[in-house]
């Protein structure tokens, strides 16, 4: 008798804490392109930073995400990092040209994910050098914003400046050299339109800042990670 209760109590045991842990290991849905889950950004500098991705992903169709989040745990920042990136499929199929930018805001840990088809464009030395040097000074002392404006605008320079890039796709994004700062005073123009059109702009561009999902590409593991 006591050896079937003890039996029936490891079953029990099992089915009370298998969902919990999975729950807990459950990563993310995430969309185009800017997913902050704890809310250090505002909403214009998603809409700023969204409108950047986007001119990219027009260019030459790599896909670009940004990711915060208050733990990755239990995971861990590197696993977390690749189960999002495959289970979200950041860049397009078949050719899984996607980055993921991935900031833990209690761990103070950042990673950079880099899908398989641009790791001989982003090398884990490059990315670590542009991270350490645009992202993790901004993020130490709290300036969320500026950390991931600056460190998106040099992963775009060094993605746009690929030879590589897929043809028929190359037309000027907002020049070859980039001022990314005209490029964030335009998006603020385009907002202070919308407030005074009571946001009827956003019908006559006709959905192209609409939230979908990324294409389909896979990660290659490469990338770099650092603490803030």
């Amino acid at each position: 008798m006591r050896t079937s209760h003890k039996c029936l109590f490891a079953i029990l045991g099992v089915v009370v804490l298998a969902p919990q842990t999975v729950a807990a290991q459950q990563v993310p849905t995430i969309y185009l392109y800017v997913n902050d889950f704890v809310g250090v950004l505002t909403t214009d500098e998603i809409s700023t930073l969204d409108e950047i991705c986007y001119e990219l992903d027009s260019y030459n169709s790599d896909e670009l995400a940004i990711v915060i989040v208050n733990s990755t745990q239990p995971l861990g920042i590197d696993l977390f990092a690749s189960e999002t990136f495959e289970a979200n499929g950041v860049g397009k199929e078949g050719l899984d040209n996607g980055v993921m930018i991935l900031i833990s805001t209690e761990e103070s840990l950042w990673r950079i994910e880099v899908g398989y088809g641009l790791e001989g464009v982003l090398n884990d030395a490059q990315v670590g050098a542009i991270a350490r040097e645009n992202l993790e000074p901004y993020l130490a002392q709290g300036d969320h914003y500026s950390g991931i404006f600056y460190t998106t605008s040099a992963l775009i320079d060094v993605l746009v400046s690929d030879p590589g890039q897929p043809e028929g796709n190359k037309y000027p994004l907002f020049g070859y050299h980039i001022d990314w700062w005209e490029v964030a005073s335009a998006v603020a123009l385009f907002m202070i339109v919308a407030a005074i059109t009571r946001g009827r702009i956003f019908f006559w561009i006709g959905g192209v800042l609409t939230r979908g999902r990324f294409g389909g590409g896979r990660s290659g593991g490469g990338g770099a990670r650092g603490r803030f």
